[in-house]
């Protein structure tokens, strides 16, 4: 029912708001790519080991968003290995400064030219991987240091109260990420998300005003609104969102001084960069959780049917005298 889906989405969006605090109520999606980090940690510590010969790698996996990842070393030098990533968002990212804060995060990893059929690359010696051992997390960030280009961008903005045009992020191929200063004090947010199953807007409904209930009892939360079919007045005149208004949603944050100043502008777009797989993970647990509760409710109705089921035979029949007989 609504309100069991609504108590559901309660808990997990207190969670979400308030932070590593409540994560036992929910679950977070991981910033980094769990696959990245431990291939890596694995070449790693093989390439430690004297006893057992490193073998070339050549991995390619896939990420959200249609991001797609390789991982490969040459069998020359199977320690050197190229970690590699193709984007559709990546060049509109490094408009807004993507290629200096990679060479921030990652100096002489990151190469000059990306290989073959990807937009960067960035080179590891797994047999002198240095005294870091936080250096696979950090590689398994490289989507996110590129997404997170243009928000500094934003949140610099604002800081400093100078000009900033409108980011239009079409990262997806039927969903884009829209980024705009409201003032010196404010920035707004915007997610254009394309539900194929007509349930799914339902679903997110409920989900996103769980969100605006809960900024009325949480301080300091970003405002949340949802449209459906109609983009907000932020983007009028956005040809990309006029298109995509007939089929999207539009889910708005509005991020203020707390949110975007220097010790929390770290975690607002690592949770930011998350939401829309973030909703749509959740809507799928919530149409996994009713179909469970409707399949016990059905074995709970098909026991009491079973138990209410006559028991059919012959049954004995006596005259008037008490005798016993059967009918031929």
């Amino acid at each position: 029912s609504e309100m069991c889906i609504r108590d559901r989405y309660q808990r997990r969006v207190r969670g979400c708001i308030e932070g590593p605090r409540k994560r036992d109520t929910m679950i977070l999606l991981d910033y980094n790519n769990r696959i990245l980090q431990e291939t890596i940690q694995q070449k790693i510590e093989r390439a430690q080991d004297t006893t057992e010969k490193l073998e070339p790698t050549d991995v390619v996996f896939a990420d959200f968003d249609g991001v797609k990842f390789s991982i490969l070393s040459d069998a020359n030098k199977p320690s050197l290995l190229s970690i590699s990533l193709t984007w559709r968002a990546y060049l509109d990212c490094v408009k807004y400064g993507a290629t200096d804060l990679l060479k921030k995060q990652y100096g002489s990893l990151l190469q000059g030219s990306a290989q073959s059929g990807f937009d960067v690359t960035l080179q590891l010696d797994v047999a002198n991987p240095g005294s870091d051992k936080e250096l696979p997390n950090k590689l398994s960030l490289l989507k996110r240091h590129i997404l997170a280009a243009p928000f500094y961008s934003l949140f610099d903005a604002v800081e400093k109260d100078t000009k900033f045009d409108m980011v239009s992020l079409e990262y997806r191929d039927d969903e884009a990420l829209y980024l705009k200063k409201i003032d010196k004090e404010s920035c707004i947010v915007i997610f254009s998300i394309s539900f194929k199953d007509a349930d799914d807007v339902v679903f997110a409904k409920v989900f996103l005003q769980e969100f605006q209930d809960a900024r009325k009892a949480l301080r300091g939360v970003p405002a949340v609104t949802y449209s459906q079919k109609e983009a907000p007045g932020e983007l009028k005149g956005v040809k990309s969102a006029e298109r995509l208004s007939q089929t999207n949603g539009f889910v708005s944050f509005v991020l203020f001084k707390n949110h975007i100043d220097a010790k929390n502008r770290d975690r607002t777009i690592d949770n930011i960069q998350t939401f829309r797989n973030y909703l749509h993970y959740h809507i799928k647990c919530s149409k996994g959780f009713l179909h469970q509760r409707m399949r016990n409710r059905v074995s709970s109705l098909l026991l009491v049917l079973n138990r209410a089921k006559m028991e059919l035979g012959e049954k004995e029949k006596k005259t008037i005298q008490g005798k016993t007989f059967q009918r031929k």
